[in-house]
């Protein structure tokens, strides 16, 4: 009968004393992992729609001064030189390629296509400033 109880309290035991080893398995750190990364995700996305609800204001300003300066543009054209314009247009597509990939960029590739765009729009500044000086921005 002591035999038959240390097999009963026993047995339990001695599988017990195996779990050291799975206790310093990483499992709950792989649980972790994807929470973390999650909170991580969601953080992204709510600062990405705030930078770019901020720059869709910018962008539409933009189109609006575009669109307003090729109206323009005819009557001013002996003022500024054909390659000042064609720099300008240029930068603007730019401006515009950069502003797609922003909106469809992911939090790995964010801060580098967010620097090109702020780069393109700074760019767009200093060219339209050389063809509308009077244009205080």
């Amino acid at each position: 009968m002591n035999v038959l109880a240390v097999l009963i309290v026993g047995g339990p035991l001695m599988a017990i004393a195996g779990l050291p080893a799975v206790a310093d398995h990483p499992a709950p750190l792989l649980a972790n992992g994807p929470l973390l990364k999650l909170a991580d995700d969601q953080d992204f996305a709510v600062r990405k729609q705030a930078y770019l609800q901020k720059m869709r204001n910018e962008m539409a300003e933009w189109r609006k001064k575009m669109h307003a300066a090729g109206e323009r543009t005819e009557a001013a054209a002996q003022d500024a030189s054909a390659d000042t314009k064609a720099h300008l247009d240029r930068t603007w597509a730019a401006t515009e390629r950069t502003w797609r990939k922003l909106q469809a960029e992911s939090a790995e590739g964010w801060d580098k296509t967010k620097t090109a765009y702020e780069r393109s729009t700074a760019e767009l500044r200093m060219q339209w400033h050389k063809l509308h000086p009077e244009d205080a921005d």
